[in-house]
Order: structure tokens, then C-alpha cells, then sequence
């Protein structure tokens, strides 16, 4: 086979298959194939999805070969006549020539039958078939062996669709001769919370220039944004320089950093807690819970969570929070003071040492003049210090108010237990946050 490692560029992603284009089903492949290129020194470039058409998967594969090392193909290799991944290979690798049954490959696909003492459908031995100058890899995990070809210098690999026989094949045919011995694809997440994408730009600056090495760029859901620094290069020269990149990005962004790669932000304020002996809970009106299951899908929560209430209904907040119906008839349930004494009955109740409370109107009805839709007031409740309330205007539909709701209920208790309960936050900027010292 043709040295592929020696071959300088990037390496192509291409998925097939209808209930890809359609998003009929999500292409987990193409995401996991892009961080196991990174990790063996191979650099991801152009990621594409066909559908089940032969001419557009010939097409697509001669534009991708002619600016990349390598293609690295999932799906189309089943046994029916919509599985086109061979016939479209052919027709780029060895155009006019008919698909040859392999035999290794036929007596894979009767051994795979006969082992399971099920008769093999004559339309399986589609799956042995490949174009002449073309060569099957080995699936110990299924019936779909893959294809391994080149279109002139660009190495093409075919591997099948499912997960579980696709990542053994990678893994085994596909990352030893892709693999760049000595340099590296090094990645660095840092989640932030509190600053909108283009506040955050500003901070950057010219670290998020294009064209510069390492790489710098943003990312936002729901009031995080995730500063994402790239750095590829000689393995060591590419770890000191993601290294110091991730030294400046922190230094010009600050406290609204609340963790990297894979921590959640309910990890990050579980951390701050643990590291200070206290305990949280929580009393949710308009999150409904969401608030309660951010935090308890952290790994060992239970040592700094006890516990929560879903007051939604007014009578709850009373009976289960002990608010006062004076206060929700005077100012209403959606309300800084209802917050308030949610929070600080939530203390009572639960022996917490931080408790916090969100009300607020979600959607789609429901908003007045004053308090439009997406109207939330979040209060912070400490046993040991004061209580803060401020009042956010979330953009977005139902789901999505809420889901902001739950973060920025997360980074207001994580700025507290921080010192800096009167940060001004994304949705809140313009709102004083209100203060009541025990």
C-alpha cells in the first residue's frame, strides 16, 4: 500500500447516508473520528455528509481528494442496494471496471453466519465486493468489511456505519498509517459564564486573529462561552504553546472562567463548596426542577446537595417555603422580594448553607408590560451572609429561558461563594442586583 504518513495535509471526514442528511439520526461518527484524528497527530479538515446517491459520493470524494491526505469514509457498506459506498468508490478508483467478490471476504461472511447458526442472505455477499484495485479490511465485529484505496495520492479509507464495529476497524487499519509520529493536534476548552460572545472577544483581542498558531475561537449556548485554542505542531513545541495560550486566555477573561475540557458548571460550583465545608439546596418555581437535575448530575453531589423544592404553585411557595402570601399579593410570585424568601426558606427547611431560588415566567404566555415573557428573578440565600436578588430578561422560547434560568442561577451562586455576589451578568446587565444582609 501507498506510505499515506509521509503525505502532508489534512484529513477529510465524509458520512453517508440519507438519515444523515435528513437528521433522521445524529453523526456521532464524524465527531468522534475528528477527536481521534487530533489524538494520533492528524489534523480533521473538511467534514461532509451525502446521501444515498452514487454520482454524489463519487463526485464528493474526487473534490475531497484533490486538498487532502486522506478521506476517512463511514456508511453505505450494508448488504442492500442502497448501501452504494463500493459501487461509488469504483467508479472514482477504477471507472468502467466491474466490482470484484473477494474471496477472503465471501469466506468471512460465511463463517460470520455459520457461527451464529443462522443461514447467510445471498444479498450479504454484496458485502464482499470491491473494486479491483481497491482492498477489504478485516471486521471481526460484523458483516460489512471495509475499503481501503487510493485516489491518486490521497489514501481512502471505507469503514462501516455502526459505532461498534467502525471504531475497532479505525482503530486497527485506519490510525497506524495516519498517525504523524512526533507532532500533535492538542485541544483546550475553557468555559465561561456571565460575559456575552462579543464582550468576550473584546478581552481576546488578537488572540483570536485568524491564521494564528495556536488557535483561538468562541462558542455559546446558553449563556456559556467556551473559548476553544487549538495548537498543532511538533509534539512538544505544540504543548508549550496551548500552555501558554491557555495562560493569557485566563489572564484577560478572569473569574468568569469556571472550568476546562469537560467540567460542568455544576461541577465547578460543587468544587467551590467541597473546598469550603458548605452545602446547597435549592427552591425552583419556573425551572421546575431543571435547576435541581443540572446539579445532581455531578458525580458525588450528594456531598454538598441536600436536597430541593419545586414550589410552582403559589401555595407551595407559602406552605412549603414559608413566603409570606402578603409578599406574593403585594409584588407577585414573580418578584425579587418572592425570590428572597423563597431562598431563605429553603435554608430553614433544608440546613443548608447556600440555597437558590429562581421564579421567574418562562412562557409562552403569561408576561404583562412589566414583566415580559422571559422576566426571572434568581435569589442567593447565605446562612452566614446576606442574600442577593437581581432580575434577568432571557431571550428565547420556553425551553431555552429555562435552560438559561438554570446557568446563570449556577454562575450567581458561584460568584457569591467567590466574593462577587454583584458581578454584572449576561441578561442582568443593566439590573442592581439587590442586597439584604442577615
Amino acid at each position: 500500500m501507498q506510505e499515506t504518513s509521509a503525505i502532508p495535509g489534512r484529513v477529510a471526514l465524509l458520512s453517508i447516508g440519507d438519515e444523515l442528511v435528513l437528521g433522521q439520526i445524529e453523526d456521532t461518527n464524524a465527531s468522534w473520528l475528528a477527536r481521534e484524528l487530533q489524538a494520533i497527530g492528524a489534523m480533521p479538515g473538511e467534514r461532509r455528509t451525502v446521501g444515498d446517491d452514487r454520482g454524489e459520493i463519487a463526485r464528493t470524494m474526487r473534490e475531497l481528494a484533490t486538498n487532502h491526505r486522506a478521506i476517512v469514509m463511514t456508511g453505505g457498506l450494508g448488504p442492500t442496494l442502497d448501501d452504494l459506498t463500493r459501487e461509488s468508490l469504483g467508479d472514482v478508483v477504477d471507472p468502467g471496471a466491474q466490482l470484484l467478490t473477494d474471496p477472503a471476504g465471501a469466506e468471512h461472511l460465511r463463517g460470520w453466519f455459520e457461527k451464529r447458526g443462522r443461514p447467510m442472505p445471498q444479498s450479504n455477499l454484496r458485502q464482499a465486493m470491491r473494486p479491483p484495485s481497491a482492498r477489504l479490511l478485516d471486521n471481526p465485529e460484523g458483516t460489512a468489511p471495509g475499503l481501503a484505496a487510493h485516489i491518486g495520492a490521497c489514501a481512502v479509507f471505507c469503514l462501516p456505519g455502526p459505532p461498534n464495529e467502525m471504531r475497532p476497524m479505525f482503530a486497527r487499519a485506519v490510525a497506524p498509517v495516519l498517525r504523524e509520529e512526533g507532532r500533535a493536534v492538542l485541544t483546550a476548552a475553557l468555559h465561561t459564564i456571565g460575559a456575552g460572545e462579543s464582550v468576550l472577544a473584546e478581552q481576546l483581542g488578537e488572540l483570536m486573529q485568524r491564521g494564528r498558531e495556536p488557535s483561538v475561537g468562541t462558542t455559546a449556548s446558553n449563556g456559556i462561552v467556551t473559548i476553544r485554542i487549538r495548537s498543532s505542531g511538533p509534539s512538544a513545541e505544540a504543548r508549550v504553546a496551548l500552555a501558554a495560550t491557555v495562560d493569557e486566555c485566563t489572564a484577560r477573561v478572569g473569574s468568569i472562567i469556571y472550568g476546562r475540557d469537560g467540567e460542568a458548571l455544576a461541577a465547578a460550583v460543587g468544587r467551590l463548596l467541597s473546598d469550603r465545608g458548605l452545602s446547597l439546596a435549592t427552591a425552583e418555581s419556573c425551572t421546575g426542577g431543571l435547576l435541581g437535575a443540572l446539579v445532581t448530575e455531578v458525580a458525588g453531589s450528594s456531598a454538598w446537595f441536600q436536597g430541593g423544592f419545586v414550589t410552582y404553585a403559589n401555595e407551595r411557595k407559602v406552605n412549603d417555603l414559608g413566603v409570606r402570601s402578603a409578599t406574593i399579593e403585594r409584588f407577585g410570585a414573580v418578584s425579587a422580594e418572592t425570590a428572597i424568601e423563597m431562598a431563605r426558606g429553603c435554608l430553614t427547611a433544608t440546613g443548608a448553607d447556600i440555597a437558590i431560588s429562581t421564579t421567574g415566567i418562562a412562557g409562552p404566555g403569561g408576561g404583562s408590560e412589566t414583566k415580559p415573557v422571559g422576566t426571572v428573578f434568581v435569589a442567593i440565600a447565605m446562612r452566614d451572609g446576606g442574600t442577593y436578588a437581581r432580575r434577568f430578561q432571557f431571550p428565547g422560547d420556553r425551553a431555552t429561558i429555562r435552560s438559561r434560568t438554570a446557568h446563570l442561577a449556577l454562575a450567581c451562586a458561584r460568584f457569591t461563594l467567590l466574593g462577587e455576589p454583584e458581578r454584572r451578568l449576561l441578561w442582568s446587565e443593566s439590573e442592581v442586583v439587590r442586597v439584604e444582609r442577615a
